[in-house]
């Protein structure tokens, strides 16, 4: 899949409509307002205090990277969910990207995250990747979750790795997939869960 086919419009199990497409530098403001509102339990276990705004002008340098994939959700032109891909574009792990992805609450449990995974995997297979990553705390039992519903499997748990935003010890967990599995998952679980929610009517204008 090329980045040229967004912006994409998909719907939601409630209904709402979400543009789905790749960050631009205009989009540093409402991104800094997404972060920010990130609620303190749900960024304890973030890798980066995000409300720095170092955080967003450091992903807006990204953007002339060929080592980051970036998406973002928009709802009303605000920014309700955000996804990446970070590549390694020699070495022996040139074929794995690491995939991080957060969700609004108030557009959480509504197909989101699933369908922003389902567009990272599909971007993943266009750079010929054969696995995906994500890195999760251990205590974070919904992102833990998350990842496993999706299709990401437990590859091992790394014992006191990181430090949260409070600076306490907490376990890393590694989950692992196929981008192919993934793919297919993906597929699978949008055929139960969202149809017909899901569609893709074609760009949309604006």
């Amino acid at each position: 899949m090329s980045i040229n086919v967004y912006p994409k419009t998909v719907e939601l199990k409630d209904g709402r409509s979400i543009i789905l497409r790749p960050f631009v530098r205009n989009d540093a403001q409402a991104l800094h307002a997404f972060l920010k509102a990130i609620p303190e339990e749900d960024r304890l276990f973030l890798r980066h205090d995000v409300r720095d705004p170092e955080v967003v002008q450091k992903w807006m340098e990204e953007l002339d990277s060929n080592n980051v994939i970036p998406l973002l959700a928009v709802d009303d032109d605000q920014v309700v969910g955000i996804g990446r891909i970070h590549l390694l574009t020699h070495g022996w792990m040139q074929h794995v990207g690491h995939m991080r992805l957060i969700t609004a609450r108030t557009h959480r449990h509504q197909g989101l995250g699933g369908l922003i995974a389902r567009e990272l995997v599909a971007l993943a297979e266009s750079r010929n990747l054969e696995k995906l990553q994500c890195h999760v705390i251990e205590d974070d039992t919904a992102a833990l979750r998350m990842c496993q519903t999706l299709g990401f499997e437990t590859a091992g748990v790394l014992r006191g790795m990181v430090k949260d935003q409070r600076g306490t010890k907490r376990n890393l967990a590694i989950l692992v997939s196929d981008v192919a599995n993934l793919g297919e998952a993906l597929d699978d679980w949008i055929q139960d869960s969202m149809v017909p929610a899901y569609r893709v009517p074609g760009a949309c204008v604006g």
